[in-house]
């Protein structure tokens, strides 16, 4: 009996404490944020004191303020006593507080000015509608527009070459056949690639190219492929390789000045960062979550050590059935949230205005 409890007494202990903020210091720390996000100045409690709705003692103001800094939700710079807002102060207030900005809707008229212009190509609309999104905001824009990467496989074949030479030929929904020359690797032969595909054909079915890398990886974890093939993490790599030859996504990007512009990346360092997670094209990864609407990555939440003092919205489109892609807009961990994300859903929302353009 003494046991059951002690063993229950460390259950409750080990259960996540979940960080309950009254109305006020919900209402204190939005004010702060948003504050911040325009000034990109530590805020103190006297200029929260002269908002209308913070009508409270500035003493009662500090009070709540340490408090949320003690819980995580702010942090207090070296060269002030104000405070301004943490990463986990940022997820709080996108996940919890945020209210859209409808100040914003005065520009929806100049988006649909591009996506109705008859005389674009849809490229060349996908390219001007970067460049508005980055002009707005002062952030780096990129679209990422397919029609081949979310075509559903429907069937795939290795027609031999040489021993060491086939083609890899995928058949999608669409009735389109591609086609990729490859090289097995060292130390297979052409009847242990033909197995494996084989053993995942049922996977790959009716999944998009933009999928296989995941369905591939999903896959190759159970215990019964393992058990059935001494299955190698090269060959893994090599056919999730293959498959990405298939991939034709065309980037549309604009605005990496503008990026380098912000206060946070004046450090040469940290440009030298995020330049390089841009050229291995970490952003794009991020955003390989295919139709799971839009998502929000604010610093450390970014797992590419060069994007962690960025935030990064993505937020899928769609044109046709088989013909979608992502929007992904790159700025400080001090974005306008509030403004931003109705200005990507409803670009999002409109772009199936392009649909046989």
């Amino acid at each position: 009996m003494v046991y059951n409890r002690i063993a229950l007494w460390e259950k409750e202990c080990k259960k996540e404490v979940k960080v309950v903020l009254s109305d006020r210091q919900k209402l204190i720390l939005k004010a702060i944020l948003e504050e911040y996000v325009t000034s990109n100045e530590p805020i103190g409690s006297k200029s929260l004191t002269e908002k209308p709705y913070l009508d409270f003692s500035s003493a009662t103001i500090r009070y709540d303020m340490q408090s949320l800094e003690e819980k995580g939700y702010l942090e207090k710079t070296h060269t002030s006593s104000g405070r301004i807002p943490s990463e986990l102060g940022y997820r709080y207030y996108v996940d919890h507080l945020i209210i859209r900005d409808d100040s914003v809707l005065e520009y929806f008229k100049y988006l649909d000015e591009i996506l109705d212009n008859a005389k674009l190509t849809k490229e060349e609309t996908l390219q001007k509608i970067a460049d508005f999104i980055s002009e707005l905001t002062g952030y780096y824009a990129i679209i990422l527009g397919s029609s081949t990467d979310f075509a559903k496989v429907m069937k795939m074949e290795i027609v031999p070459l040489s021993e060491k030479e086939a083609v890899m030929l995928i058949v999608t929904d669409s009735g389109a056949v591609q086609s990729q020359k490859i090289t097995i690797p060292q130390g297979y032969r052409l009847e242990d690639l033909l197995r494996i595909i084989q053993m995942f054909d049922n996977a790959m079915y009716h999944h998009s190219v933009y999928e296989i890398r995941e369905v591939l990886s999903k896959e190759a974890a159970k215990p019964r492929i393992r058990q059935l093939v001494d299955f190698q993490d090269d060959i893994l790599n090599f056919m999730i390789k293959g498959f990405s030859r298939f991939s034709n996504t065309e980037t549309y990007d604009s605005g990496l000045s503008r990026l380098f512009n912000q206060p946070e990346f004046q450090d040469y360092q940290v440009m030298q960062q995020i330049l390089k997670a841009i050229d291995e094209e970490a952003i794009k990864d991020m955003a390989s979550g295919g139709s799971n609407g839009l998502k929000i990555h604010i610093g450390k939440e970014n797992h590419h050590s060069g994007l962690q003092s960025c935030s990064i919205i993505s937020i899928p489109y769609y044109i046709g059935e088989n013909e979608y892609g992502t929007i992904i807009l790159v700025g400080p961990t001090r974005m306008n949230y509030r403004a931003v994300i109705p200005l990507l859903e409803y670009v999002a929302k409109s772009m199936t205005k392009l649909y046989n353009r």
